[in-house]
């Protein structure tokens, strides 16, 4: 038997500080719990243990504390963030079944130690899994620790076995305690030797043997005589460390070892604990299940019931029966579009919803004309990812604008919760509703089938599959009131219905539209650049005296710092660092280092766009993007499949690439961006006199900025003075650090500073609205946009100073960048209609943040700039004026 052994209190740590700060739904601190967590279960699947136990520090005094007073004295207490998560630790861990142990008096090591030993004893092996070294000693033929690191959220482990260890340090692992007696523990406080380092430390044990050894034959070692005087004035404190740092392994244990066998025994109470906690994920990963009561089981039983329609009449029926309800009918189909259903948002008497289903391979008669009756627009209509279904829609007849829809439960959680990163229909329902909608029968792989497997299974599964997706279009119904009341309490009703929601039909036509690339000049610029790559790699192979992989950067690193002998970095345990930073460092070291970066850019940009773009053209030469409205934290819209809007802008490259892109026969584009409006924005919000007074006259920002900052009359500000001052401005919307802007515009960090104090003593209403902002967003948890979104800061209340650092810098930036969200959607929405209004054949055809393109036939292309430079600076009411540049042209390069 593997008994699989944990340093409960170690691990949490490192969890703590190596994973950013998460809050559960009532706003209680889980970062911790849920690292802690996320390393358990990579240790369970990595060791496969048929034991485990976690073992905990308790808060009274140790054996140690009393035989030495400074014992952790310089320690600091808890953070309140972590405290509070303790127990809960604990309790998830009693309701997982797994065997925990504390014992007053002892620390974790202790109980570590004599659970191995009891190990030992039975012919079991133990793993003990822990952050510090301490554990070391306890290293034996059946007894090996697993070293773990945790930071920014990744861990790494290290599997120390007694081989391993002594290939390390050079001496038994019993000798760990003989090492720390001399060098001390700065972090437990042990003193060891006075003016002993772990150098000397590590070579007197490995010469030597043991601390008993060095002072029994002390004045006859090979050693420095400052060495053995400090040694001989620190005999005592040698031996009291010895003490100190040894872990006992006899603690008074009643532990059973049968009894730590864990066969994921999970407690009825884990389901609603790992609700409670948001660890809606864990449920899946964990296999965790609801309990089995009857409430639960017939909400998920009632939810699977529905009434098939077989004909057009029964279609056109139902159509007319749920139109005079006036309810709101929610709607849901399965990947294939070729099943759906319709559940009406109302209850019967008994709870039990009414759902009706269409499936093609069932249904006579006109398939699009009762789709088209179903999802008529006098029936007000919700579903999930709605912009999804209505652009798919189409291909049945059904226009993209034919209206009704009043909810999307994808979009409403992604409001309530920005940084969730899934919106799973499934997973919200467990979430939100607290019952998991009918997943199929329980003989399944995992207990579960997803409506994607039920699909691809067969005739045979028809029936499952219809009634899992009438379970999923029941879970929507659900989710509605839930996610309708959450977004009230929390302000974002307007944002949804003014913006998110009415947005969809416009994504959803601009997808369905795409932007035409010419496909032969795009194949011709990705041959030109394959000569232009080979002729690097020669130039290249020449300077280094010969062919190497310059994609390799074991190779490149053998290339720079061994052969040609450069100024190298750190060297890691893969080899010679040859990132960006370290090569940008040495551009004027030695020329191959320019044609290095030029050429890993040329290679990367022909993988990502020459090639790339060409393989996604569909046969009418258009490239279709998806635009991803539930991605970012700040309510940008992300494009995918491909990424539209990542294509480099201040490169000539790009500028080469937007060229490709143009408009149909007897068309043309017209771009419009906004100028400068996240700055125009931070002078509305902040109110600060100096930068309103400069947009209200229109004066060039950067230029005025500069004057204030070098304090030199306007007309006197140079191209360069200009240029650093622009990236003041932006970097203080985006919270900049002084290191950060001196690496930007080629300065010293404190130049940069010096920069930075400049700017916001002259601009003292900007700084006193970051002062503003960051106390109010630890007061309230989260920061808002001037149109109410929200982005959650658990980050501002931990004690860690990293993550504290990037809770200010968000809330710095987030009503910045949010509010720029908001207003080019409300541009675009207005855009949209303003073209529809006007019976024009114009259509948007792509975003790309501040920037809105549109297609047009040749005489429509006045008007709808005009529309378009009006529709955006319109779009919202600012103590600023918004302004817009607009331009016609054959291709995006030309309008842009």
């Amino acid at each position: 038997m593997k008994l699989l052994a944990i340093d409960g209190n170690s691990i949490v740590n490192r969890a703590y500080f190596g994973i950013r700060m998460l809050n559960a739904p009532d706003g209680t601190p889980t970062n911790a719990v849920y690292g802690f967590l996320t390393i358990l279960r990579r240790l369970l699947e990595e060791e496969q243990p048929e034991g485990l136990v976690v073992a905990f520090d308790l808060r009274a005094p140790t054996f140690r504390h009393l035989q030495y007073a400074g014992y952790k004295a310089q320690r600091k207490g808890m953070p309140e963030e972590l405290a509070v998560q303790m127990p809960i630790l604990k309790q998830v861990l009693d309701a997982m079944g797994i065997v925990r142990i504390e014992k007053e008096g002892f620390e974790a090591d202790d109980l570590l130690g004599t659970v191995s030993r009891l190990c030992e004893k039975d012919g079991r092996e133990c793993v003990i899994a822990t952050g510090d070294r301490d554990s070391f000693q306890l290293i034996t033929d059946r007894t090996r620790v697993l070293h773990i690191k945790t930071r920014m959220g990744q861990t790494e482990t290290v599997d120390y076995t007694r081989t391993r260890f002594e290939e390390e340090y050079g001496f038994p692992p019993p000798r760990m305690v003989d090492l720390k007696a001399l060098m001390g523990d700065a972090s437990d406080n042990i003193p060891g030797v006075a003016g002993v380092g772990e150098k000397t430390a590590l070579d007197l044990i490995r010469r030597y043997d043991s601390v008993e050894r060095i002072y029994s034959e002390l004045d006859e070692l090979d050693i420095r005589d400052a060495v053995r005087k400090k040694l001989a004035a620190g005999a005592e404190t040698a031996r009291l460390s010895y003490a100190l740092a040894t872990i006992v392994t006899d603690v008074p244990l009643e532990l059973d070892l049968d009894r730590t066998r864990w066969h994921e025994n999970y407690q009825p109470a884990l389901y609603d604990l790992f609700l409670k906690l948001g660890f809606t994920k864990f449920l899946e990963k964990w296999g965790i299940s609801p309990p089995e009561n009857e409430d639960h089981a017939a909400k998920t039983e009632s939810t699977r019931n529905y009434t098939l329609l077989s004909t057009e009449a029964e279609a056109l029926a139902a159509a007319d029966e749920i139109a005079d309800t006036g309810q709101v009918l929610c709607v849901h189909s399965t990947p294939e579009r070729d099943c759906l259903a319709f559940c009406l948002h109302t209850a019967e008497e008994n709870g039990t919803e009414r759902t009706w289903l269409l499936d093609r391979s069932e249904f006579t008669g006109d398939w699009e004309h009762a789709l088209q009756a179903l999802l008529d627009r006098r029936i007000p209509k919700a579903g999930h990812s709605v912009k999804d279904l209505q652009r798919e829609m189409t291909d049945h007849g059904i226009p993209i604008d034919s209206g009704g829809w009043c909810f999307d439960t994808a979009l409403a959680a992604y409001l309530l919760d920005a940084t969730a990163g899934s919106y799973d229909l499934r997973r919200l329902c467990v979430q939100y509703c607290g019952y998991e909608p009918y997943a199929g029968p329980s003989d399944a792989a995992d207990g579960q089938m997803s409506l994607l497997e039920a699909s691809e299974s067969g005739a045979g599964r028809q029936t499952e599959r219809r009634a899992i997706l009438a379970g999923e279009a029941a879970a929507i119904s659900a989710l509605c009131d839930r996610l309708g009341a959450g977004l009230r309490a929390q302000g974002m009703e307007q944002l949804f219905e003014r913006i998110e929601l009415p947005l969809c039909p416009v994504l959803a036509e601009m997808e369905r539209a795409g932007f035409l690339v010419d496909r032969e000049a795009l194949r011709e610029f990705g041959e030109s650049m394959t000569d232009t790559i080979n002729a690097l790699q020669e130039s290249i192979w020449s300077q280094a005296g010969g062919a190497f992989n310059i994609n390799s950067p074991k190779q490149l690193g053998a290339v720079l710092f061994e052969k040609l002998l450069l100024p190298a970095g750190k060297k890691t345990k893969t080899g010679w660092s040859t990132n960006a930073d370290v090569l940008e460092k040495l551009r004027d070291k030695h020329p191959i280092i320019s044609e290095i970066l030029d050429y890993r850019m040329l290679t990367k940009l022909k993988s990502t766009y020459a090639d790339g773009l060409l393989k996604v053209i569909e046969p009418d030469g258009r490239i279709r993007t998806n635009f991803q409205m539930t991605v970012t934290a700040t309510g940008r819209l992300s494009s995918t499949e491909p990424n539209l809007q990542n294509i480099p802008i201040r490169r000539e490259f790009g500028g080469q690439i937007r060229r490709m892109f143009v408009a149909g026969p007897g068309n043309v584009l017209v771009d419009a961006d906004y100028s400068q409006i996240e700055l125009r924005l931070l002078a509305h919000i902040s109110g600060d006199e100096n930068m309103l007074a400069a947009f209200q006259t229109g004066e060039d920002i950067h230029a005025v900025t500069a004057s204030q900052v070098f304090g030199i009359p306007l007309e006197q500000v140079t191209k360069l003075q200009r240029s650093h001052a622009k990236a003041v401005n932006f970097g203080i919307v985006y919270g900049i650090s002084a290191w950060s802007l001196a690496q930007d515009i080629g300065v010293f960090p404190n130049e940069a500073k010096a920069y930075m104090d400049a700017y916001l003593e002259k601009y003292h209403g900007v700084r006193e609205y970051q002062k503003r902002i960051v106390e109010q967003a630890k007061t309230d948890g989260y920061v808002s946009t001037l149109y109410g979104r929200r982005r959650a800061l658990p980050e501002l209340k931990s004690s860690n100073f990293a993550q504290r650092s990037f809770g200010e810098r968000v809330a710095l930036n987030m009503p910045i960048q949010g509010t720029a969200a908001d207003v080019i959607k409300l541009a675009m929405i207005a855009v949209w209609r303003r073209l529809k209004q006007e019976g024009l054949q114009a259509r948007l055809i792509l975003q790309v943040h501040d920037e809105l393109i549109a297609e047009c036939p040749e005489e429509e292309a006045e008007q709808v700039k005009a529309i378009l430079t009006e529709e955006m600076q319109n779009a919202a009411s600012l103590s600023v004026p918004l302004t817009v540049d607009a331009r016609i042209g054959k291709s995006w390069a030309e309008a842009h």
